[in-house]
C-alpha cells in the first residue's frame, strides 16, 4: 500500500476524525501539522489551490 500523509491542524476535531479511523483501520500513516494561518505553500503547491484541511495525500509523489 502507498504511504499515507495526514496534513492537518492538531486541534480541529475532522483531523480528530480522520485520525480515529485511520486508528480504527489500523493504517499506518504520517501525520504532518500544518500551520493554521496563511500563508501555506507546500499544501496548496500539493492541492492546487485547495485549501481546507484535513488532506490525505497517498503515496509522496
Amino acid at each position: 500500500m502507498s504511504d499515507l500523509i495526514l496534513h492537518h491542524y492538531p486541534e480541529s476535531p475532522f483531523s480528530e476524525k480522520i485520525r480515529l479511523l485511520l486508528g480504527y483501520k489500523q493504517a499506518s500513516y504520517q501525520a504532518v501539522a500544518i500551520p493554521v494561518i496563511q500563508p501555506k505553500p507546500d499544501l496548496m503547491a500539493l492541492t492546487g489551490g485547495y485549501r481546507k484541511t484535513p488532506v490525505l495525500q497517498i503515496g509522496a509523489d
